[in-house]
């Protein structure tokens, strides 16, 4: 009997599929290796000299191509430099945007909860410091900052 590429198929393809399976983590890429497994096959069954030896031929040439799939896959955080980048550049525009924002906001207020909430926010000053500041009573300088905030 002659070994087709039907014939292999039906009798190797699940333990082809189990091997590349644990292998790979998607089973996406476990039913495209299968499939460049058996493309492989159909082009070089005629190769094949001993049919005795068909399984551990099969088994070569899926060795073989999870070698290419994991040569040709780029190295864990090969492009990770990139992403980190992007990422601090949109944060930094983020931050502005909403520096921006704020400052606006923060325009709006009464003059007496905008000083408040500049003092203790943006200048550092605790509220004991503000309330000295401005002759307040703490108690009056946390008011003052907690309804600004509101």
């Amino acid at each position: 009997m002659t070994v087709t590429t039907e014939t292999a198929w039906r009798e190797f393809s699940d333990r082809l599929r189990g091997f590349i399976g644990s292998r790979v983590s998607s089973s996406a890429d476990a039913d495209d290796l299968l499939s460049d497994v058996f493309v492989k096959v159909h082009s070089h069954i005629d190769s094949l000299e001993d049919e005795a030896r068909l399984a551990p031929w099969l088994f070569q040439i899926t060795r073989n191509t999870l070698s290419d799939y994991y040569r040709r896959r780029p190295a864990p955080g090969a492009d990770l430099e990139g992403i980190e980048a992007a990422a601090a550049e949109d944060d930094y525009d983020a931050a502005a945007v909403i520096a921006t924002s704020l400052r606006d906001l923060v325009d709006l207020l009464p003059a007496k909860y905008r000083d408040a909430l500049v003092l203790t926010e943006f200048e550092g000053l605790t509220q004991a410091e503000m309330a000295n500041e401005r002759g307040l009573s703490v108690s009056g300088a946390k008011s003052r900052v907690q309804r600004a905030r509101a």
